[in-house]
């Protein structure tokens, strides 16, 4: 992606949300390109995939839902059957991504598509840009810190962390968890052997 296709791109996103969202854009696309760096993964991708993963942040949920179900690609449909609403988001991006933005590669339509559930099975790109959502800067709350200090050492290990710290904040407040959440923190927690206990955090 060139310079100016980057700049067409995030043009053409900043039209679908408001400022303060694409601030947060450009701050999980600039920590995905770090960590893309750090791993070897396409810098590229990293960038494609982090400007369009909130691209049907701020849909409605009918809009958001639709996309969904009526998309071609089964892993995608079976993510619209969440009782979690918040998480539609991302696999209406990856369609909005396919069907309004070219995208065709399944490794940058997976990693919008799991940003906010993970899945089992995850890519060392679709790792990187829930990562690099979960941590971009403008994030604050407690057990980010602990994911942070992983990122540069495991991505798994750092995986395992956040599901863990999700899973507990759903479960604490009695918010409705996705199976994939789930499955995907089962799957990280056969990766890691062993993921130091979470320092206390501020």
């Amino acid at each position: 992606m060139t310079p100016d296709e980057r700049g067409d791109l995030i043009r053409s996103v900043s039209c679908h949300v408001s400022a303060k969202r694409m601030e947060h854009i450009l701050r999980v696309e600039a920590l995905a390109v770090k960590l893309a760096q750090s791993w070897g993964i396409s810098v590229e991708k990293a960038s494609t995939a982090a400007l369009l993963h909130d691209v049907a942040r701020e849909e409605s949920l009918s809009t958001m839902t639709a996309l969904v179900q009526r998309s071609d690609d089964p892993w995608i449909r079976d993510l619209a059957q969440t009782p979690a609403p918040l998480v539609l988001h991302a696999p209406a991006g990856a369609v909005i991504a396919k069907q309004h933005y070219g995208v065709s590669d399944p490794a940058i339509l997976r990693a919008i598509a799991w940003h906010t559930t993970g899945a089992p099975g995850m890519g060392h790109l679709a790792m990187i840009i829930f990562l690099a959502d979960y941590c971009e800067p403008g994030r604050h709350f407690r057990g980010v810190g602990r994911v942070r200090t992983l990122l540069y050492t495991s991505l798994e290990a750092s995986m395992f962390q956040a599901l863990t710290q999700t899973l507990a904040y759903l479960r604490h407040n009695g918010l409705p968890v996705d199976k994939h959440t789930e499955a995907a923190a089962a799957y990280f927690s056969r990766l890691v052997e062993h993921v130091p206990p979470p320092a206390a955090q501020p």
